[in-house]
């Protein structure tokens, strides 16, 4: 991923920005809409494709994003969190936002951002559509930080929405039930506007359907509108048949591994095939997702011992890496090194990598309220051989211990979080985000 060039410090308008988490998660849009205001509503300057869910938005985000690339447009793409660098989060293209804009941004407008005590979200969001406004893009596609009704991307008129898997996390905020988490991922729905359902249990499936019907949206079910075959699976990525309609695409090389990124693509083709006038033949579809580059998500770090790390950080993410690796690695050992978010449920984790069958590293994450080790070591020891597992909570120290101690034939799987990223990616060398 290229960058724009940076000729001035970010840190201190950087600063700011993250300081304005102290002001913590307040529900509303009454913030973000008057701050948008102030900057003459850079978000109606461009189409936009809204997504949310509980895992596999940002997946969702950038094959969709890639599409759209593959078929001429220029596009912005806004996701969260980002793993090394503030700007991820924001990029044109192949460019990420510049740390000179970042900077202007917030000289010009703190003042409006203060006034409205807009949170570090809502700041961020504004930058993003200031952003794309600037860049002339022609589509962006926004993904929600966290729920839907109330998040700060939840403004304007999308061309579609997407709503991908519900999981339970961010409980704290969503509520204890999926049924909670849903009918929040659900507000983002539109009147008049397509929603694209990505694949769901049968009871959230139904809940979701008659959510969306009632904000007066129409209801797309992914898994029904666009199908997938596989026709081989390798350890950096798969190969499959694919239809969505009348169109009928084989042989595509698709960048990312586990059936959980099949249900991710069957939801970015179906909202790509409901935009108007876009409009996609079979070259489009093949180079779109062929070029997918997606950091965090089961990427390999190295290939002897095989290295992979995932951003899955709650446990419907973590178990969907888990079966990946044990269906590609049938009957292996694999090991793995995990650290967890304070808030993050933690109480199935150990039956959820039992599966796995190999030694369980466990460590935190350094600047970032984490898990305690020795409180997950505990809950583990439950499911999972005391023998088996390992607690260092110094993740570069065990970094350096299992690079010298596994064998070139070994698999080791990193896990748990975004936050990981800044201690885990910089490690390998050669390694970098493009």
């Amino acid at each position: 991923m290229q960058t724009a060039p940076d000729a001035v410090n970010v840190q201190p308008e950087l600063g700011y920005l993250y300081s304005l988490t102290d002001r913590g998660i307040k529900p509303g849009l009454e913030r973000i809409q008057k701050l948008l205001a102030g900057l003459d509503n850079p978000q109606n300057s461009y189409k936009t494709i809204h997504v949310a869910g509980t895992n596999g938005k940002g997946s969702t985000s950038v094959i969709i994003a890639g599409i759209l690339r593959a078929a001429g447009f220029r596009v912005g793409l806004y996701t969260s969190p980002h793993l090394i660098r503030f700007n991820e989060r924001i990029r044109v293209d192949s460019q990420l936002i510049g740390d000179d804009y970042i900077v202007r941004f917030l000289q010009l407008w703190r003042v409006l951002i203060d006034r409205f005590d807009c949170s570090f979200f809502e700041a961020t969001t504004a930058l993003a559509m200031d952003f794309f406004r600037s860049a002339k893009v022609d589509y962006a596609i926004m993904e929600t930080g966290m729920g839907g009704r109330f998040d700060a991307t939840n403004v304007g008129r999308p061309e579609v929405s997407v709503i991908t898997p519900i999981g339970r996390d961010h409980q704290e905020f969503l509520g204890t039930r999926l049924a909670q988490i849903a009918f929040e991922k659900a507000g983002i729905a539109k009147e008049g506007v397509p929603c694209v359902l990505a694949k769901q249990t049968p009871r959230i499936h139904t809940f979701l359907t008659k959510e969306v019907r009632l904000r007066g949206a129409s209801p797309f079910y992914a898994p029904e509108l666009c199908r997938t075959s596989i026709t081989g699976q390798f350890p950096d990525h798969q190969e499959l048949n694919l239809t969505v309609g009348d169109l009928v695409v084989a042989a595509v090389r698709f960048p990312l591994i586990g059936a959980h990124q099949l249900v991710n693509l069957q939801a970015a083709v179906t909202a790509v095939s409901l935009l108007k006038p876009v409009c996609f033949n079979r070259e489009i579809l093949t180079g779109g997702i062929s070029a997918v580059i997606w950091p965090g998500r089961l990427q390999i770090l190295r290939q002897k011992p095989l290295i992979y790390y995932d951003v899955g950080h709650n446990q419907h993410g973590i178990r969907q890496a888990v079966r990946t690796l044990v269906k590609l690695f049938p009957g292996q050992s694999i090991h793995v090194m995990l650290a967890l978010g304070s808030q993050k449920k933690f109480e199935r984790i150990g039956e959820i990598l039992r599966p796995l069958n190999g030694e369980v590293f466990l460590t935190e994450i350094p600047g970032h309220p984490s898990l305690a080790a020795e409180r997950l070591g505990h809950n583990i020891r439950q499911t999972i051989s005391p023998s088996r597992l390992h607690i260092e909570k110094n993740p570069q120290r065990l970094l350096t211990d299992l690079t010298a101690r596994l064998e070139p034939d070994e698999i080791l799987l990193i896990i748990g979080s975004h936050y990981l990223g800044p201690s885990v990616l910089p490690f390998f060398s050669g390694n970098h985000l493009t």
